[in-house]
């Protein structure tokens, strides 16, 4: 079983706090995971960094453009098959400029072209959501706007997170004709509640309908081109400045906390890979 897993998101999205936490889940013994760590393909140093930073709560610098991983291959296994997965990390800057400048480099068509899945990462406290002309102060409407001002408009810090989402999984559709098994992971899960009571209230897909609903709306309304399923995932399991009541657990792993549309609570950060990559479309 040889499948390719691509990641994405904006800038800050949780991307490399998501690897991080993965990395230290496939290696650690004392939980049980659905995935283990069978070989790593390449440079492990970069994992095993943002792994250290993570086990000292310590906020991880964002990917920058210049300093992107773009090859790093995990060797998976349940015991029985064996799952091959290519995780570059690439800075959300990347997705960022496609979205602004609407032109995309070869080397990245390639990689969303020759993807099985794609997991999608929004933090919860990054969501930049439409303003209407009804909310603006009528004071503020009546000016005129001069040709400088909109020129300093920035697209990729100014539009809507909605909006640059669904225009890129346009462009995802049109590469991957087949359709597309789509993963839309929330980061920063502990944010919309406290996950340290063991019990869930929130469920990631009602919370993707209620705050982004034209997101919504649009993977509905193209179901038979992308098979999509929602979490809530908290890496770090709490607010890093909050740490401090995690410091008693003996496993790491155990402050992963991870939220499905069953409203089910796991541990298990390996469950989104085999879910979201077990959930694709037959080729044609």
């Amino acid at each position: 079983m040889n499948k390719s897993l691509f990641i994405m998101g904006a800038p800050n999205a949780g991307k490399s706090t998501y690897l991080a936490a993965l990395w230290h889940s496939i290696n650690q013994h004392e939980m049980s995971m659905k995935l283990k760590l069978k070989k790593m393909i390449g440079d492990s140093q970069y994992l095993c960094r943002i792994e250290n930073k993570w086990l000292a709560y310590e906020p991880l610098e964002r990917t920058v453009i210049g300093q992107e991983k773009r090859e790093l291959t995990i060797l998976l296994t349940d015991g029985t098959d064996e799952l091959k997965l290519e995780f570059p990390d690439l800075s959300g800057e990347t997705f960022q400029n496609i979205y602004e400048n609407r032109e995309m480099s070869s080397e990245l068509y390639e990689k969303i072209y020759n993807a099985n899945a794609i997991l999608y990462f929004i933090n919860v406290e990054d969501i930049r959501t439409p303003e209407f002309i009804a909310e603006i102060p009528e004071e503020l409407r009546c000016e005129k706007v001069e040709l400088d001002d909109l020129q300093k408009r920035n697209p990729g810090e100014h539009d809507p997170t909605q909006i640059q989402i669904i225009d890129l999984l346009q462009m995802i559709s049109k590469i991957k004709k087949e359709g597309v098994s789509l993963g839309i992971v929330f980061s920063a899960w502990d944010v919309v509640e406290d996950l340290t009571d063991g019990k869930t209230r929130t469920n990631p897909r009602t919370y993707l309908k209620n705050q982004m609903n034209m997101l919504w709306q649009y993977i509905e309304s193209n179901s038979n081109r992308f098979r999509t399923k929602v979490w809530g995932i908290s890496a770090f399991g709490s607010k890093v400045e909050e740490y401090e009541k995690l410091l008693d657990l003996e496993n790491p792993a155990e402050r992963i906390k991870i939220v499905d549309e069953n409203n089910m609570l796991s541990h298990d950060i390996t469950s989104i890979i085999l879910e979201v990559t077990g959930n694709v479309y037959d080729e044609k």
